[in-house]
């Protein structure tokens, strides 16, 4: 029994802190990637001029959980500092600067970003939130960090700085390494068992979602036209393997090459994946949260292919910064305001609050995954616990069918001067999208008039009717560009048979309309 708990506590309880330092850049650059994306529809998405403003979600919460820093904040200019902060967050927790607050910061910033409109919510969000509010436990400022530059700078001798160096070698043990193992297993194993419609059996779902052009890429939109009949049924049931296979691979106790194989598997899936489809920071942020079950010998290994120049070039460079901050006020050394070691009084409420989050995380994944073999009722803790900082455990994607039709939304708006307009455009309405490509809104855009085209989000509507009635107040436009009478058509089409890439008829369904 003594020697099953060692191989299991160094198997799926214990992590390398220079993993971690390498997976705090890899994640801090996924969160820029994000924020960018947020960044083109500031105005649209995020002030009080958009299509949601801060008091009515206040008013009238998408969610029953829903908290944001971001209210707080109404005008596009202040939405631009919000922002500006935000990014000044993320930059230093890639750095790994003031990293323990900045983990906290960033977790928060990216909740916010997500809970003031949960319209731009999807599953690469949920992933980049929980892949914070694991690592929030861990010490990804170890290494890799300027944190650990300073660190070594106020060492006094020689020897403080060995000493410093060999712990920051030392593997990190915490229940928060064992919660990245199971939330890596549940993700890739709910996914993969709840694809069980006739789709995913046949081999024809890759052919299906090539025909999604919500979310399809340019490539995809080529490729649907071009597609030979072995492609869907090679890459679906490859798909479904990989799915099946990486978390065994990457969860294995015992050797390096399952885990570097895993991670291989990962850039083949996901990187096709990003290469078809536009689903926000899905594919990056599974990079990022497969990359921590690389052993640190995976990285050393790469390491020492790298060219002795620059490899010379690299230590000279980190040198002559660590001693810039041995001379400068950074990296002078402080008095502790203790003696003793508070990271031992830490680590049992930290324990504690790792264990409530991973019951919570069950509660909700009984909750949303059809697939998942126990059914559990949550209670209002468990709900509030996963609610506010939504980090939800729905791992369903294209599941359990993918779909056979494909749709848009456009908006045909009437200007005083007689000019009929898409808002979210400027241009006139494109309703030859379904047979032009890649719809011309943008992921953003494209998935809120998905939503609104339901009744489930209807209490939404009287929002986006004020959003057209000061559209022209915003922009520059003038009085000529004020609308008076706007239709939301609902364009839909059954997508092709497989052998085929002749789609069905588009038909048109008036949603809303109004002055």
């Amino acid at each position: 029994m003594k020697d099953a708990w060692a191989v299991f506590s160094k198997a799926y309880l214990r992590i390398d802190p220079r993993v971690l330092g390498l997976f705090r850049v890899a994640h801090g650059l996924v969160l820029f990637y994000d924020l960018a994306r947020r960044s083109s529809v500031l105005e649209s998405f995020y002030s009080n001029a958009g299509v949601l403003s801060n008091h009515y979600v206040l008013f009238r919460p998408q969610a029953d959980f829903q908290f944001s820093l971001l209210t707080a904040f109404s005008t596009l200019s202040e939405v631009r500092f919000a922002f500006a902060l935000i990014a000044l967050v993320y930059a230093l927790y890639t750095l790994g600067l003031c990293t323990r607050l900045a983990q906290v910061l960033a977790l928060v910033s990216l909740t916010s970003l997500n809970s003031r409109n949960l319209f731009l919510e999807d599953a690469g969000v949920s992933t980049l939130i929980l892949l914070g509010l694991w690592t929030i436990f861990l010490p990804v400022g170890a290494r890799f960090s300027l944190d650990a530059l300073r660190a070594e700078a106020r060492a006094p001798t020689l020897a403080e700085r060995v000493r410093l160096r060999e712990r920051s070698r030392s593997p990190v043990a915490s229940l928060a390494v064992l919660a990245l193992n199971l939330q890596l297993l549940a993700i890739y194993w709910l996914n993969a068992r709840q694809k069980v419609g006739p789709t995913w059996q046949h081999g024809e779902a890759l052919h299906y979602v090539l025909w999604q052009q919500r979310v399809a890429t340019d490539f995809a939109v080529w490729l649907a036209q071009h597609e030979p009949p072995w492609l869907s049924p090679a890459a679906t049931h490859g798909a479904l393997f990989i799915e099946w296979l990486l978390p065994l691979l990457a969860l294995s106790p015992i050797g390096v090459w399952p885990r570097v194989l895993a991670f291989v598997l990962a850039l083949a899936l996901h990187g096709g994946v990003a290469l078809l489809m536009t689903l926000g920071p899905f594919s990056y942020a599974m990079l990022a949260l497969v990359m921590l079950r690389l052993p640190w010998e995976a990285f050393a290994a790469i390491a020492r292919r790298v060219p002795r120049r620059l490899g010379v070039a690299v230590l000279r460079a980190r040198a002559r910064l660590v001693r810039w901050l041995r001379a400068s006020r950074f990296g002078r050394a402080r008095r502790p305001l203790w003696q003793v070691d508070l990271s031992l009084l830490w680590r049992p409420p930290r324990e504690g609050l790792v264990a409530i989050l991973m019951i919570a995380a069950v509660f909700d994944m009984s909750a949303h995954n059809p697939g998942f073999p126990v059914k559990l009722r949550p209670p209002r803790w468990a709900r509030s616990v996963t609610g506010y900082p939504r980090a939800l455990q729905r791992w369903d994607m294209f599941a359990p069918d993918a779909p056979r039709d494909d749709g848009a939304g456009v908006i045909d708006a009437l200007t005083a001067s007689g000019r009929h307009v898409d808002p979210f455009t400027g241009l006139a309405p494109n309703f030859d999208v379904m047979e032009r490509g890649p719809l011309p809104h943008g992921g953003i855009a494209a998935d809120y008039l998905f939503s609104m085209h339901f009744d489930a989000d209807s209490a939404y509507w009287p929002e986006l009717r004020r959003y057209l009635a000061e559209w022209h107040e915003h922009g520059g436009r003038s009085a000529d560009d004020r609308l008076v009478k706007f239709e939301l058509w609902w364009l839909s089409r059954q997508s092709p048979e497989p052998g085929s890439s002749v789609p069905g008829p588009v038909r048109r369904q008036l949603i809303r309309s109004g002055p």
